[in-house]
């Protein structure tokens, strides 16, 4: 698969992830650091890790206008100066120190695959093959492709998660935790996805 194809099946996902449906999304492992403690950040970055950058533009603005509505100074990593295009760890923490940030969340897909059976009757996901992402430690993920077709038998569609909180101030990450979202076709993951961040941050004491 060329890296331009690929591109283009991570875009499928990441458009169907943002409609607005009644899919599932549970936090399936979480881990806090016993040596950081959670702080209040004056200004916290949003990086959502994602190819195609148009994509990347509407999650972070859906998930920054969640997080300022649950009282979090929270702002777009892609509007910050240095942020576009492609990232890597030391131009991602120049650039926040710049922008005045002392905490950014990474969100990035680590998996994805199939689980139980139902009916499909309009479109459905294809697995074509298998890439690597992440900006903290590299991960591996199934790319899939949107197929259409009347029904179609196939299993159910998930997509595996990360979001880490980072400290900028000490480069130290405070918490973490994976999210499991199924039925990915019909749900605003980045809404759920967001939730389940100011949760975290409430019970850090953050917000």
């Amino acid at each position: 698969m060329t890296s331009g194809n690929r591109c283009l099946t991570i875009l499928l996902i990441a458009t169907s992830l943002i409609l607005a449906g009644c899919g599932q999304t549970k936090i399936v492992r979480s881990w806090e650091s016993d040596t950081i403690a959670p702080e209040e950040p004056e200004k916290v970055a949003m990086l959502v890790v994602w190819p195609d950058n148009l994509q990347r533009l509407v999650i972070e603005r859906d998930m920054v206008a969640h997080l300022r509505k649950s009282g979090a100074n929270a702002v777009e990593s892609s509007e910050l100066a240095g942020m576009r295009g492609e990232l890597t760890r030391e131009t991602v923490e120049v650039a926040l120190r710049n922008a005045n940030a002392d905490a950014v969340i990474i969100v990035f897909v680590i998996g994805g695959g199939g689980g139980e059976s139902y009916e499909r009757s309009d479109y459905w996901l294809d697995n074509v093959g298998s890439g690597v992402y992440g900006w903290y430690a590299p991960r591996f993920y199934d790319v899939y492709t949107v197929r259409q077709g009347p029904g179609y038998s196939e299993k159910t569609s998930q997509v595996y998660l990360e979001t880490t909180y980072v400290d900028v101030r000490k480069i130290e990450r405070v918490w973490s935790f994976v999210t499991e979202s199924k039925d990915i076709e019909y749900q605003d993951v980045a809404g759920k996805l967001a939730s389940k961040i100011v949760s975290q941050m409430k019970k850090s004491g953050q917000i």
